[in-house]
């Protein structure tokens, strides 16, 4: 079974009925999909069609607190620039001290 036909029995997200195995492969497509995109400006297109605005800024939200964590800025200072719950902050700090090291490979891969 192809990624195309495996999306089509999908008619709502729930990952228990989804074999790990078919996410790791879809995750895969879609990790393919964003390194063979070559100009940024095609990536940002693909990121908008694909997620709305609120979505957007959450993700890029958590990159920005992720950052400011591996700065060594407080809960408060973080929440007083990004206006953003203290609940946040903590679950992106357990990604960043427990996660797969992904967000500090993103943050190291930023333009500065």
């Amino acid at each position: 079974m192809g990624a195309e036909e495996e999306i089509r029995i999908m008619p709502r997200y729930n990952e228990k009925r989804i074999p790990y195995q078919t996410q790791e492969k879809l995750l895969d497509m879609f990790c393919d999909i964003l390194k063979n995109m070559k100009k940024r400006q095609d990536v940002k297109d693909f990121l908008k069609d694909l997620l709305n605005r609120q979505e957007r800024v959450m993700l890029v939200r958590r990159l920005l607190i992720a950052d400011m964590l591996l700065r060594k800025l407080s809960y408060r200072e973080i929440t007083n620039k990004l206006r953003c719950g203290s609940s946040t902050i903590a679950r992106v700090e357990r990604w960043l001290n427990f996660g797969r090291g992904g967000y500090k490979l993103a943050i190291n891969h930023k333009v500065k």
